[in-house]
């Protein structure tokens, strides 16, 4: 009863054994290297191969070797063989590439070591585990490439490109960066804007870094900061970042040298300044016009409105031409006014009185019958002013014909 009872214990051992092992993902099983020939698997290599139980017990060698690359066949046999002389426990490691039931190519961790030992103390059988290794590999890889074209690009970037902490230590740098900074390949990382820029400069950096955080928000600026070659000029955006393994409080950075644009927007505006003065001159002479027309005489033909900046330039205008052509009379022609106000009746005041004082005399011409009445109304002092109805008679008062033949003018002019 007792063996009995033993015997059922040990058959629930093994079923139990048996199960568990069928529960694990990776491949295990028994190589006797006699046959050589499977003694033992898991469900796990049944279901890699594709096959059935009575398969792989038939051919079970030949199903997997099939399975495996080629050129991993030799290094696979190589390594069973180094445990010939390994001691028990003792695992040989490696890695072998082998073909899914899907065609896919595969990768597996495979572990070997000695499971039983024949009466001469060699090697018999030996245990084998394959993990499928295949998305951790690709994910690897994956993250190799990307280490390496992050450090590709902060090696040739122009743009400085940099992270920093919550403390503002720096845990990425680009080369450009570093170059601008003075610094040596990789000796900015652990440490802080203060200890490559002036206090000034690196307590702006340090504020809007603050900002950023607070705001949890990019930010886009132009900075400044000092290179040997004189002060750059950056267009500047900084934004939060995180994720698994960046510490809390990180903020990325991404600046362009903006230096020569600067410079070229300034001459832009300079140009554009000086093309703007030159209209304005331009436009100051057309619509002031100031012809000399005889020795010592000027005529100014006005038109259209007038504001203060207007009259202003007028009255600039006239006192110049009378320095410039030392004119004794200088006509003013109003006969395309629209209208006068106050204000044009006081310019024309303030330009007699002015061209006086140079030792001209001012004739209005052009006053048309309701000009005449708006000026009665407004009560306005012409007196220094010599009025004429037309262009024609004011041209006729500052070159009469007998003074042209240097004769005695009999003309009484007409003034105000």
């Amino acid at each position: 009863m007792k063996e009995t009872e033993a015997s059922q214990t040990q058959g629930a051992g093994l079923s139990r054994a048996r199960r568990m092992l069928d529960a694990l993902p990776a491949i295990v099983c028994v190589l006797d290297r006699a046959g050589p020939r499977l003694t033992g698997h898991n469900a796990a290599l049944v279901r890699a191969l594709g096959c059935t139980e009575a398969e792989l017990l038939s051919r079970g060698v030949e199903a997997l070797s099939a399975r495996i690359h080629p050129d991993d066949l030799a290094g696979l046999a190589a390594r069973a063989a180094q445990l010939e002389a390994a001691r028990d426990g003792e695992v040989a490691e490696g890695e072998l590439r082998a073909r899914g039931i899907d065609g896919r190519e595969l990768r597996f961790a495979v572990r070997a070591q000695v499971f039983t030992r024949g009466e001469d103390g060699a090697a018999r059988e030996i245990f084998l585990s394959a993990e499928d290794v295949t998305e951790r590999r690709h994910r690897e890889q994956r993250l190799h490439r990307s280490e390496a074209l992050l450090a590709a690009l902060c090696d040739h970037a122009p743009a400085l490109v940099h992270v920093k902490d919550g403390d503002g230590a720096f845990l990425l740098a680009s080369r450009s960066l570093e170059e601008l900074a003075g610094a040596a390949p990789g000796s900015m990382l652990g440490r802080t804007d203060k200890d490559f820029f002036p206090p000034e400069v690196a307590s702006v950096f340090r504020d809007v870094e603050r900002f950023v955080r607070a705001s949890g928000a990019p930010f886009e600026a132009e900075e400044t900061a000092p290179h040997a070659g004189g002060e750059r000029t950056f267009y500047t955006i900084k934004f939060p970042v995180g994720g698994d393994g960046i510490p809390e409080g990180a903020i990325a950075g991404v600046s362009v040298d903006i230096t020569r644009v600067k410079a070229a927007e300034r001459e832009r505006e300079a140009a554009r300044d000086e093309l703007l003065a030159a209209q304005q001159d331009t436009i100051r002479e057309l619509v002031t016009p100031l012809l000399p027309i005889a020795e010592g005489v000027l005529v100014m033909p006005l038109i259209g409105f007038f504001d203060s900046a207007r009259a202003d330039r007028i009255i600039e205008t006239l006192l110049q031409g009378v320095e410039r052509h030392s004119a004794r009379i200088a006509i003013i022609d109003i006969t395309g006014v629209k209208a006068v106000d106050v204000q044009v009746a006081e310019m024309l005041v303030q330009a007699a009185r002015a061209a006086g004082l140079l030792g001209a005399e001012v004739v209005l011409t052009g006053i048309q019958p309701a000009i005449a009445r708006t000026l009665i109304e407004l009560d306005v002092d012409l007196r220094g002013l010599v009025t004429e109805g037309t262009l024609q008679g004011g041209i006729a008062h500052a070159c009469p014909v007998g003074r042209a033949r240097g004769g005695q003018d009999t003309r009484a002019p007409h003034r105000g």
